[in-house]
């Protein structure tokens, strides 16, 4: 939990920059705020990478109040000196380990927690002045609400820039980006920190490489840089869509006028009883009439009211996901074009990047495209049909009956997509359905239990990401994991995939698995496309919300405590130990492995003996649990 201190120190930096200042004392900040440094290690303790080694043997682990405290004297004296990252290579695609690769570094733990720090300033700087159409690294923000955008926001488009640039996050230029960011900071010894971390360089088989663009490999603070980067192209799209949009809305059809006149003409003429040149009406001209409605009101349903190809009727839309960015235009082909043109020379020449040719264009919407793994599609049908046309804030839908003949945005899931996944995780063949279908032998020797909820997790978090498209879209996909999670199931019991379906199955249709443990029962149900949890729209903090660091975290009461979690000694330096995973300890029969196993924690608060004992193998068995009483077991 941060001081009141320091919480005014934030909102002061959030006011200031959303009122235009430039941002000073940054770095007396970072030097004078100790809290802000344990709210930050509170942060990213728990990360995957804690324990992850960089170049030397510096993680996260041993953290405390003199390892923070001696950070903070080096970076006051202008000493600290970030590490060279670590690089390593992983695969684009799980599927082919020898394929492409995309290098990732890995910092050192003190560099970690550095780049927090400084990640937690620079939101508070930026977050109130960041466009609201940049979705990527934000808080509240998602691939979901960016595509929500599009779908809400974009109907009627009729071209579509998609622009890909080239190595974006390895190609930022460190000078640009300090100029950039010097827009908002006036602070020489806090933008010197950055250029440290920025020219850090990073060791590949052990040889060392010069860092002369791109943000920090693998650093916590590289997803707000390029942010920060790229705002400029934000700002430039913020004029040119000032300067592009005309028009208050589209001319009337004039056929779609005509129509509804006569119709209206005809319903009066029945009214009254005589048509226009006033004479009585029989009941053959009254027949006559009412058919003529009939065509008339078809007509309507199928005639949009205003011009759609109105061209003093203008618009531009605008999302950016990170460096993936869609312009959406209504306009002509000609215009589209010219935008795209604009776009790149000024990417080329004011961003020094590089557009790729090959993989950006000019398309047209109703062909459907590509963006954040969904398959965009504008699309006009003939008919009425019941839409959403609002979300609340509750995550339900609001729906009404409108008509589709002006193109509406429709998201799907693209099939290459679905046959990769399907492939990837080993459920069979997507392409022959039924008798592609296989289990997984190397999940035998799991638990029926653990067999579901591993399965479980796999579709689940398909099926969330997916959970802006129809349903539609992965019910075969479903169905075939179902039955791959079945003949799993089948082949560990040595048995049928039909009777193991059948013990699962419940009178409502659902699939559950139940086991009893320690005396007491627990259920598992199978996952079903129905259960795909609600996309919630995010938005943009209206106010400074810097009371997200204001709820302390059990770890740094742990740490307050000021007391050992296995020997009890409450004076002296604390450090805490971590471990990567619980699992990697479960069988473990030493007393501390024991207690965290118990507490379900990957953190041990220790004495400085303790740690160092533990690490040398030589802790003893014999010394006590420390209650949270501070009073010892016997």
């Amino acid at each position: 939990m941060l001081l009141e201190r320091t919480l005014n120190a934030l909102i002061g930096i959030n006011k200031a920059s959303k009122q235009g200042y430039k941002i000073k004392k940054l770095h007396k900040i970072m030097c004078n705020h100790q809290d802000l440094w344990m709210q930050a290690y509170a942060n990213i303790y728990s990360n995957r990478g804690a324990m992850t080694k960089g170049v030397d043997s510096n993680t996260l682990d041993g953290m405390g109040v003199d390892r923070v405290q001696n950070i903070i004297s080096l970076i006051k004296s202008g000493d600290y000196r970030p590490k060279p990252c670590r690089r390593t290579h992983i695969p684009k695609d799980a599927r082919n380990p020898n394929g492409k690769k995309r290098p990732l570094g890995i910092p050192s733990g003190d560099d970690k927690l550095i780049q927090e720090v400084m990640r937690m300033i620079l939101e508070e700087i930026y977050e109130p002045v960041f466009s609201d159409w940049s979705y990527g690294f934000r808080p509240n923000k998602s691939c979901h609400t960016a595509l929500t955008e599009i779908r809400n926001g974009w109907k009627s488009t009729k071209w579509v820039c998609d622009v890909d640039i080239k190595g974006y996050f390895d190609n930022i230029n460190h000078d640009l980006l300090l100029k950039f960011l010097s827009k908002k900071i006036d602070d020489r010894a806090f933008l010197g920190l950055l250029k440290k971390f920025l020219k850090a360089g990073h060791m590949e088989e052990w040889r060392y490489f010069g860092t002369h663009s791109g943000t920090p490999q693998g650093g916590i603070i590289s997803p707000i840089l390029a942010n920060v980067f790229l705002h400029e192209l934000d700002e430039f799209m913020k004029t040119k869509i000032k300067e592009f949009s005309t028009g208050g809305r589209r001319k009337p059809n004039p056929e779609y006028k005509r129509a509804l006149q006569n119709r209206a003409n005809r319903i009066k003429w029945i009214r009254q009883g005589y048509g226009a040149s006033g004479y009585p009406a029989d009941e053959q001209k009254i027949a006559k009439w009412e058919m003529e409605i009939k065509n008339l009101e078809e007509q309507l349903a199928n005639t949009s009211s205003v011009l759609m190809d109105d061209p003093n009727f203008k618009r531009m839309r605008y999302v950016r996901y990170a460096d993936d960015f869609l312009i959406g235009i209504i306009g002509s082909k000609q215009e589209a074009m010219q935008v795209m043109s604009d776009i790149t020379e000024f990417v080329e020449s004011e961003l020094k990047l590089e557009v790729s040719k090959e993989k950006s264009s000019v398309v047209d919407p109703k062909q459907g495209f590509i963006f954040l793994g969904y398959e965009i599609l504008c699309r006009r049908e003939g008919k009425r049909v019941k839409c959403v046309v609002g979300h609340n804030s509750d995550g339900s839908k609001t729906h009404a009956v409108k008509r589709t003949i002006t193109e509406h945005i429709h998201l799907g899931v693209p099939r290459a997509k679905i046959q990769k996944f399907c492939a990837l995780r080993g459920y069979g063949n997507y392409e022959t359905g039924m008798d592609g279908c296989r289990g997984k032998p190397a999940m035998m020797y799991l638990s029926d239990y653990e067999i579901i909820s591993q399965y479980n997790a796999e579709m689940r978090g398909y099926a969330n990401y997916y959970n802006l498209a129809p349903v539609l879209y992965l019910n075969k996909l479903h169905w075939i994991w179902i039955n791959s999670l079945f003949k799993t199931l089948a082949g560990k019991h040595r048995t049928s995939r039909t009777k193991i379906a059948r013990r699962l199955k419940q009178a409502d249709g659902r699939y559950i698995h139940r086991e009893m443990r320690n005396g007491k029962l627990y259920e598992l149900e199978v996952f079903q496309l129905k259960n795909r949890s609600v996309s919630l729209a995010g938005f943009a903090d209206p106010f400074p919300n810097v009371y997200k660091y204001s709820s302390r975290t059990e770890l740094l009461d742990r740490m307050a405590g000021n007391k050992c979690e296995y020997c009890g000694t409450i004076t002296g330096y604390l450090e805490v130990h971590h471990v990567r995973k619980l699992k990697d300890i479960k069988d473990g029969t030493e007393p501390w492995k024991r207690l965290m196993i118990a507490r379900h924690r990957k953190t041990l608060v220790l004495c400085k003996d303790c740690h160092v004992d533990l690490h040398r193998g030589t802790l003893p068995d014999y010394r006590n649990f420390a209650k949270s009483s501070g009073e010892p077991y016997a």
